[in-house]
């Protein structure tokens, strides 16, 4: 039993709720590409009860699916949500609107897990604990709970048994996304092998509190000195990579605000703290929260803001932050050169990728705002419309990028349920311009020019080391060159076959001219008075010349 079947048997149940959910979601068509009719019911591949097929759109089915599949694939949906590189527009559109809310369990349940977590200590840490849960998803459910010295928090516990379950389905999934690697099921710039052991990683990553738990504890300490701008105290102390412990903010989720409530607090001042403050975090600290929904963030006393829910952070180096601020800056200015370059620059390219429509396509969309002005343009749908550009041309950004045009966009959005005024284009083009003023100022300007003044000397000081390795082993007679040649296979068949033709192309010229040779000599024995002999060369030259004149004519080269 080779290894995709083992697996597959090993969770049949599985496997079988998997078709079953495919069948009723009219994905049917599915159990061929992945062999799973043997898992789906008799009735089903039978062919009868199909009357409750979803007639709904393709991407709208999938949704469906996912969600009915539980937390691995909702969260495999939402991951794939922010990759508009991969994914056409209409399946992102969809895949956003997964929802990661799961009933919670009863606390009977979740207690034994608190208890191995925490030993004995659970008695000596809280003095109460609700048993209710505040809020479910589809990892962890959140308690109120009091510690003996007074302070109120919140824990974020693991939900029993996840871990295995996750577990579970990532071998399903990955057993399936190599099917249809083998099977060409997807196009073949979709890296889906890559795509699934990538969501493997941020998978388990989620799954231990550990990391939430330092993410919260740097944004904390890169907003320390902002008095506007706050996010939960963590008892590290009573924390585990299945129990986190955070301090409960009191205040109102912008989620639960209705317009009228806009009057009770300074709105267009928490939009410019909501916008400075994720800015802050792209460009200068380079670590952002890369889902702040309405959700995620807590009104505290009427003007200022708390983060919450660390699970998904983004995270973009020095030199990629340059470039954002540089893709940024020009896209307000339409420049179409810079924006092509920076494209090309942090993107993976393909081979057949065609430049100039390229840049003819992002000249098209940059004039499409050519007299807008800039409250009047909508970040959303500017980045929505450059990233079906990269789409079309298949060039893959990496997904840092993709996060934190969600996070732009989805600040945008918070933004203006605020202040109706509020444009975060505006706003942005001003701190992009400080960023890039410091950027380019001679200090920064010089520290840069010393490192790659120290880069150049590091490389120069292991120069002659290298050289003597090198010329060492060439006196010793050990230095090999190897070359290698990829995808000269239809360039070999191409030569073999013209070397072929030419071959007989050479016989039959020797043919002719030796059968005129024998003729002209008269050598016996004679058929019809005609040497027999010649006869033949003459006859082998034809049917050999009428061959390859039909091979050529067949082969449509000519």
């Amino acid at each position: 039993m080779d290894f995709n079947v083992k697996k597959k048997y090993e969770h049949f149940q599985r496997y079988r709720e998997i078709s079953r959910i495919f069948i009723k979601n009219g994905l049917g068509f599915l159990l061929d590409y992945f062999d799973l009719w043997s898992f789906a019911p008799i009735k089903k591949r039978l062919g009868e009860e199909r009357d409750d097929i979803d007639k709904s759109s393709l991407p709208k089915r999938l949704r469906v699916v996912l969600e009915e599949l539980g937390p691995t694939y909702v969260k495999l949906g939402q991951l794939l949500s922010t990759r508009p590189d991969i994914l056409p527009p209409e399946y992102i559109q969809e895949f956003r609107r997964l929802q990661d809310d799961v009933p919670p369990v009863d606390y009977e349940e979740i207690k034994p897990l608190l208890e191995e977590e925490l030993g004995d200590r659970c008695d000596e840490i809280f003095s109460r604990v609700e048993r209710e849960a505040q809020a479910g998803a589809s990892i962890a459910q959140i308690h109120r709970a009091v510690l003996h010295s007074g302070e109120s928090v919140v824990m974020k516990i693991q939900r029993p048994g996840i871990r295995e379950k996750i577990r579970t389905d990532l071998e399903i999934i990955e057993n399936l996304a190599e099917m249809a690697a083998e099977r060409k099921v997807l196009p073949d710039f979709i890296d889906v092998e890559g795509i699934v052991e990538e969501f493997k990683e941020s998978l388990f990553k989620e799954l231990d509190f550990m990391r939430e738990l330092y993410n919260i504890k740097r944004f904390r300490d890169n907003f320390s000195h902002e008095d506007q701008v706050t996010s939960p105290e963590v008892y590290e102390e009573y924390s585990s990579r299945r129990v986190l412990v955070m301090e409960e903010i009191e205040g109102r989720k912008l989620s639960e605000f209705e317009p009228d409530d806009r009057k009770s607090v300074n709105a267009s001042e928490l939009a410019r703290v909501g916008a400075e403050s994720l800015l802050k975090q792209v460009m200068i600290d380079g670590f952002f929260h890369a889902d702040p929904h309405p959700g995620n963030l807590i009104v505290v006393n009427d003007d200022t803001l708390a983060y919450i829910d660390f699970g998904l952070m983004g995270q973009i180096s020095s030199s990629d932050r340059d470039r954002f601020a540089l893709l940024f800056a020009a896209l307000l200015r339409r420049n179409v050169e810079v924006i092509t370059d920076i494209i090309l620059e942090i993107g993976e390219v393909p081979e057949n990728l065609k430049k100039r429509k390229l840049k003819i396509d992002i000249e098209d969309f940059i004039y499409s705002y050519y007299n807008r002005r800039l409250e009047d343009i909508n970040f959303k749908v500017l980045f929505q419309e450059l990233q079906h550009i990269v789409f079309r041309h298949h060039i893959k950004l990496p997904q840092e990028f993709f996060l934190l045009f969600r996070a732009l966009s989805v600040s945008e959005g918070v933004g203006s349920t605020l202040d109706p005024e509020f444009n975060i284009v505006t706003f942005g083009e001003k701190f992009i311009k400080k960023i890039l003023k410091d950027r380019l100022s001679p200090d920064n300007l010089l520290k840069k020019f010393g490192i790659g003044v120290w880069r150049f000397y590091r490389n120069l000081k292991g120069m002659p080391a290298d050289l003597s390795t090198v010329l060492e082993k060439l006196k010793m007679g050990e230095l090999s060159i190897i070359f290698k040649h990829e995808n000269l296979e239809e360039l070999e068949k191409k030569l073999d076959l013209a070397s072929n033709r030419l071959s007989i192309s050479m016989i039959i010229s020797s043919l002719i001219i030796g059968s005129s040779l024998i003729i002209q000599a008269g050598i016996p024995p004679f058929i019809y008075n005609i040497p027999i002999f010649g006869l033949a060369g003459f006859s082998a030259a034809g049917i050999l010349g009428l061959w390859l004149v039909i091979s050529i004519f067949r082969s449509g080269r000519f």
